[in-house]
């Protein structure tokens, strides 16, 4: 206990000679047309979520031990806005991600502000883009006043169990569970959330999430779970996921949606393929596309989807550049 608040205790010292501080980051921008009826094609950031700064400090404090401090904001390079909707002025400007961690062979501990990865990991997309198939569905929120305990891994198997904490009554904590296998060419994850706050007008417009009912909108939280998996086979990977959610009070389901997706290596470029279905509103989406590496920082990327709500298909060719 002791060495563990001597660690982030650390992580207050500015300028302290041992840390190590790194930048890193990326920068997006594409070609895009939203597909919607009479939309005109656009230059536009494409991905808010891929155009960001991160600070990251670390320090070694032996045995095995290391504190972390990281800051991690999204941008708009195309209006010079922090982020979508958060003009300079904004007073959260490292509203994203800004937390401290520390590292041992017991786990992770961290607390701060946090974004949970749902089930990312299992969209050919990335979740990256304006056509990407995921949308969530209740699981993958962001936290504020987190605390979460992070096991390490044991034979392919790890967990992270954390909740939020604001101390306000009025307000409702949230907490999640998620279960992770991963070990050779097989990943599993499994999802418990609940969500601080409703989560259900993200992508309304376009059916991929309906909109906040009377009947749902009496909630302080909704309760998401998701299941995931992918295997990689070598010349293709494939992967699949169930997400839904539901509110805590009423029970009436909010989302309910699958998805798969492969993605296949040919030399430089990667193939990649998708289709989402939410059994709620009935939208479904159907994407193709392909990256293509420049370096081991850079690709080029094009790709097209058709959404059953949308007038047009959605496409998108552009340049992505992480540093």
């Amino acid at each position: 206990m002791k060495k563990t608040l001597v660690a982030i205790a650390a992580l207050t010292l500015v300028g302290a000679a041992s840390a190590q501080v790194t930048l890193s980051g990326g920068v997006r921008a594409a070609f895009q047309n939203s597909g919607a009826a009479g939309a005109e094609t656009i230059v536009g950031t494409n991905d808010v979520a891929a155009n960001n700064i991160t600070i990251t400090a670390v320090e070694d404090l032996g045995g095995g031990m290391k504190a972390t401090g990281q800051y991690h904001m999204r941008n708009d390079i195309m209006n010079g806005e922090v982020s979508a909707g958060r003009p300079a002025t904004a007073t959260n400007q490292l509203w994203r991600n800004s937390s401290v961690w520390v590292d041992a062979s017991w786990g992770q501990v961290r607390a701060g502000r946090w974004g949970l990865s749902g089930l990312y990991a299992f969209d050919a997309f990335g979740a990256t883009g304006t056509i990407s198939p995921y949308a969530g569905n209740g699981i993958g929120a962001r936290f504020t006043n987190m605390v979460q305990y992070q096991t390490p891994t044991i034979s392919g198997l790890s967990a992270q169990i954390g909740a939020s904490m604001d101390g306000v009554a009025a307000n409702e904590d949230g907490s999640w569970i998620y279960i992770n296998y991963a070990a050779g060419p097989l990943a599993l994850r499994f999802v418990s959330e609940k969500s601080a706050a409703l989560t259900l007008a993200a992508l309304p417009a376009v059916g991929l999430q309906p909109a906040t009912t009377a009947s749902v909108a009496v909630d302080a939280q909704t309760t998401g779970m998701g299941l995931g998996g992918s295997y990689d086979f070598g010349p293709a990977k494939v992967m699949a996921g169930y997400a839904s959610s539901k509110g805590t009070v009423s029970g009436v389901v909010s989302g309910e949606q699958y998805h798969v997706g492969v993605t296949a290596p040919f030399g430089a470029a990667t193939g990649k393929a998708a289709y989402m279905k939410n059994q709620t509103t009935g939208a479904d989406i159907f994407a193709v596309g392909v990256d293509y590496s420049l370096s081991k920082t850079a690709l080029l990327f094009a790709d097209i989807g058709k959404t059953s709500t949308l007038a047009n298909a959605t496409w998108q060719v552009g340049v992505h550049k992480m540093f």
